[in-house]
This record gives C-alpha cells, structure tokens and sequence, in this order.
C-alpha cells in the first residue's frame, strides 16, 4: 500500500479563460474569432460559465474533499484598460477565494495562464517591452486584494508552452511561426516573473511563489548521436529555460513524452520530430499515457532542492475509461518519489472540470466532473469518484 503524509494536499485545477467565460477584453477572446483558428469554430464565450457559477463550483471541490484548488485570475478582467483596474472584478476574485477557504480548501493562485488583455496584445504581448512593469503592477494590485487569502503563487503557467505555440508553431495567439522571436520572448517572461516575484514578496512576507513548469520527457528514437542530440537540445530548451528563477517552490505540469527523432526538415523545431512510442497508451488526443515520465522529472527537479508541487496532471479522456488508471498509476509515482526523500507537497489534477482546451477547443474532457455544454449541468466522473476515495484515505490500495 502506498500512503502519502498527513500533511500532502491533494487538489484540483482550473484557469479563468478555460472555464469562466464572458471576458472579451483577452487575445483569446479575439483569436478564436479567427477562422481556423480553434477545432469546430469553438470559442470562450460562455466555456464552463464558472464567472456565474462559482459557488456551485465551489461546492464540487468541497464534494471531492480536497484540499486545495488552483485557479487563475484574468487579468483582462482586472485590468480591463491600461492602468485601470476594476474593482468589482477584484471583489469577484476575493469572494472566490473566501469561499475556497470557507469550505477548508486552501487557494492556490495564478497570476497569468496564458491570456492577455487585448490591449496588451496589440502592443506586443509577450514581446511588448512594458510587459515585466505591467505584469509587476498587476501583481501589485492583485496581491493587495488577496492579502493573507493565498499562500502560494504561480506566477506564469507554462511560460515554455506559451512561446512554442504562439511563436513557433503558431497554434495560440498571436499565430505566428517565427522561432527567431524566441529568445525576446524567453528574455521577457523571465523578467516579468522576477518582477512579479519581488513584488509579491515585498507586499506579502509569507508568499511562496513559484512557476508552473510544462515538463516532457524527451526520448531518443534510437542510440544514433544525432537522436540523442536533438532529444537533449529539446530537453533543454523546452524543459529547463525557467528552472533557474527565484522561485521558492518548482511547479510540475506532466501529461507526456516524446519519442524524438533527428529530422534535418524541421529547423524550427531544432530539428527534433516528435512522435508516440509505438504500442503505447495515449488519451483522446494522441498523447501517450507514460506514468514513469513523472517519476523521471520529480527525480530531475529533486536536484533543484526546493519543495515540488504537481501543479498539473490529467488526461483527455471522454469516455472515463482510462482517467481511473491514470490517476493510480501517476499518483503512485508521486508516492514513490515521496517514499524516497523527495520532497512532494501536494498534487493538483487537470482538471476539476471539462472545458475550453485552447486550439482544440471543447472536445477534449479532462475533468474530473463531465460538463454538459447546453445545460451547464455538472455530473461526478466515476474516476472523479475515486480520486476522492484517493484524498479521503490519503492511500493507494490493491
């Protein structure tokens, strides 16, 4: 039996554009506008309806008994305007939080998930010069209004992600495949996380701030030197470019490997073609099912010698016939790791809800609770079942 310790936190997960809908001020909102742009024309719009539904949200992370919950605040919504910000968003924001914390549910706050206020993506975006004084003031106001509600921060979700979709092979706003951007890119975010992060930390002395890192197993087709090349320049420049950041905890999200392949057509990619282990499970979206691949990075970040989180795990899966295997299988490498001295505090799975998954719209489900679209209504997957039964007797059993 693997047991995990009294003081591990198990949780769920959600981001505001996926999930709230009615913000039209964010890049999203106009990129999914955008013919081509999202699968089957989808779009943000209403998405889980959460903004009017928090509540009723609230109480199905309650019904799971977790104790934690991250969410993400939009900042189009709070900053609708260049320097405005609005209030009754804020209020909004600080009453999700008070009742997170009313049902024993410890908030774990993300500061930006991916979507930017529309007026930011006019002027550049990630690339936009005054982002890092921006995103500082953001945090700035947010952290004013959360005050001893939160913990623990995620400054930037998946900052790796954000850039390779959006700049090399433009699937997310603002579409384009310029890999020559990349290094500003890279540069900026980095900036506006220490920005954030010495904000944070100035304004609230008991923060604990930290990024969710997307972190892929990259392995080499073969033993041929240039497989294993192109695999570890992958690694490298995927996995590791915010590693190195003040941060006071390291943010897991882990879905995936790949399968890399030298491939002299694909410059771009730093000649890497990625691909699924022959025979191997994979989710509704193709991606292989790889528990191990969790084991490896939590060994990997154990090095950094911080305090770990898995900030994301989940799988695409409509049926629920592989959610409940997964959960096992993934939790018991995190049981492991923890067994090992690694030092594991809690683990966050995606997501407590099906909803809007980007490029691809609404059919992936990755939630824990099936989400009807026409009706809004909400219904407990039978993995979601066990996931609690997981929580409530904080164990693994035969």
């Amino acid at each position: 039996m693997h047991r995990f310790p009294d003081q591990f936190l198990f949780g769920t997960a959600t981001s505001a554009t996926q999930i709230e809908g009615g913000s039209s001020a964010t890049d999203w909102w106009e990129f999914a506008r955008q013919p081509g742009r999202v699968k089957n024309g989808d779009r943000p719009d209403v998405a889980c309806d959460h903004w009017r539904r928090v509540e009723e949200d609230v109480a199905l992370v309650a019904r799971l008994g977790m104790g934690a919950h991250r969410l993400s605040i939009e900042w189009a919504r709070v900053e609708p305007e260049p320097g405005r910000f609005d209030e009754s968003a804020l209020e909004h924001y600080r009453s999700e939080l008070d009742a997170l914390i009313a049902v024993g549910v410890e908030p774990i706050l993300t500061l930006h998930h991916f979507s930017f206020p529309s007026w930011l993506a006019r002027r550049g975006g990630v690339l936009a010069a005054e982002l890092p004084e921006r995103f500082e003031a953001f945090t700035r106001r947010v952290a004013r209004v959360v005050e001893r509600r939160v913990t623990r921060f995620l400054t930037l979700n998946e900052p790796n992600v954000l850039i390779a979709q959006g700049y090399v092979l433009g699937y997310w706003p603002p579409g384009l495949s310029e890999p020559a951007r990349v290094p500003s890119a890279v540069r900026n975010l980095r900036r506006a996380h220490c920005a954030a992060y010495r904000a944070l930390h100035a304004l609230l002395p008991h923060a604990r701030v930290g990024i969710a890192h997307h972190l892929r197993v990259a392995t080499p087709a073969t033993s041929h030197f240039l497989d294993r090349a192109a695999a570890s320049l992958l690694d490298f420049t995927f996995n590791r470019l915010f590693l190195d950041l003040p941060q006071d905890f390291l943010g897991i999200n882990y879905y995936s490997r790949d399968i890399v392949r030298f491939d002299v057509s694909k410059p771009g990619e730093l000649f890497a073609a990625r691909s699924v282990a022959v025979g191997a499970p994979v989710s509704d979206l193709g991606w292989e099912i790889y528990p191990a691949g969790l084991g490896t990075v939590l060994r990997m970040l154990a090095r950094k010698g911080k305090p770990l989180w898995i900030t994301e795990n989940g799988v695409a899966d409509a049926s629920d016939r592989l959610r409940a295997r997964f959960l096992v299988e993934h939790l018991r490498e995190v049981s492991e790791a923890i067994a090992s001295g690694i030092p594991v505090e809690g683990y966050l799975h995606w997501s407590l809800l099906d909803n809007f998954e980007w490029a691809e719209g609404y059919a992936p489900r990755f939630g824990l609770y099936a989400v009807d679209y026409e009706t809004q209504g909400r219904t407990l997957r039978p993995s979601g079942e066990l996931y609690a039964e997981i929580a409530r007797t904080r164990s693994l059993t035969a």
